[in-house]
């Protein structure tokens, strides 16, 4: 009897101290897996429909005697969270150590708001298909990680990269999943400013061009700011052509909506001198350039900051 008491009272005490050890209370950390990304070419970007083509070599290195083997069995067994793998083959597979080369097809959401002077993201974005990050984590590796030099993107200059690690909640499934993220930031290449802005300002100077003619010459003011307005709608119609439809006013929208406005506030300014006395229409006259250019100012900065 005494040994059965004992027996029973060594297992309570054995049980308490599991129960109360970091292992048990807290839960085995997760296996860290080192994960780097070399991409080596883009292809075609399209901004109407945030599509674009990327290769990469995709580097898995870990610690075989740290990592369960069946955590180590599935670190390569992966999501594209952004994409799908047109392409994949291994390069090298050593314990601890996993080349894989890879192309896929990506997309992303474009926001069209500050174009043409617009900056985008192209991200390659890895998720584990089976392990959340109680099991796995992935630990993005700078070092290894890079962008090859010769990369071009037609029409955009490349700002620079970055590779980083986010969790992901499912709520569906009350899992979190470290997501491994790889960003090339670029922006529009310069000529693109001269075909859109450019010459929406030179519309815009043209139509100060007006107060040049004397007041009492309405109907060639008239001519010459018609003629500006309507060269302000064919251009704007051939910028936006360029572009998908946005369900917002983009910068260039800005712009020539500023435009239209300005042109509109000449018109009536021309029509109020021409119903003045001579000499207090010079005198107006003079000063209405300033005022125009202040009136566009304050226009533009409501326009972009409203709407």
């Amino acid at each position: 009897m005494r040994t059965n008491r004992s027996v029973i009272l060594v297992c309570i005490l054995v049980s308490m101290v599991l129960l109360l050890s970091p292992v048990y209370a807290e839960g085995t950390a997760p296996s860290k897996v080192n994960v780097s990304i070399y991409v080596y070419n883009v292809r075609g970007f399209d901004v109407s429909t945030g599509e674009y083509d990327a290769d990469f070599y995709l580097h898995f290195k870990w610690n075989p005697d740290e990592v369960p083997k069946n955590i180590s069995d599935q670190v390569t067994s992966f999501d594209l969270m952004n994409g799908r793998i047109d392409s994949q083959k291994t390069i090298s597979s050593d314990p601890g150590d996993i080349w894989l080369g890879i192309s896929g097809t990506f997309n992303k959401r474009v926001d069209l708001k500050d174009y043409p002077a617009d900056l985008q993201t192209l991200t390659i974005e890895i998720e584990n298909s089976n392990l959340n990050n109680t099991a796995l984590v992935y630990v993005a590796d700078q070092n290894e990680s890079s962008l090859d030099k010769d990369v071009e993107i037609l029409g955009w200059v490349i700002k620079g990269w970055d590779i980083y690690t986010t969790d992901h909640f499912y709520p569906t499934f009350g899992e979190t999943y470290t997501r491994l993220v790889y960003k090339i930031t670029i922006s529009r290449s310069t000529s693109i400013l001269f075909k859109t802005v450019l010459p929406a300002m030179l519309l815009m100077i043209l139509g100060l061009f007006a107060f040049f003619i004397p007041p009492h010459d309405l109907f060639e003011r008239l001519g010459l700011l018609i003629a500006v307005v309507l060269g302000s709608f064919q251009h704007h119609l051939a910028v936006s052509g360029t572009i998908p439809p946005a369900p917002y006013l983009t910068l260039i929208d800005a712009i020539m909506v500023t435009n239209y406005i300005t042109q509109g506030f000449i018109i009536a300014i021309s029509i109020y001198q021409f119903r003045q006395e001579e000499e207090k229409g010079l005198r107006l006259n003079k000063r209405m350039p300033f005022i125009v250019l202040a009136v566009a100012a304050v226009v533009f900065i409501l326009i972009w900051q409203l709407l």
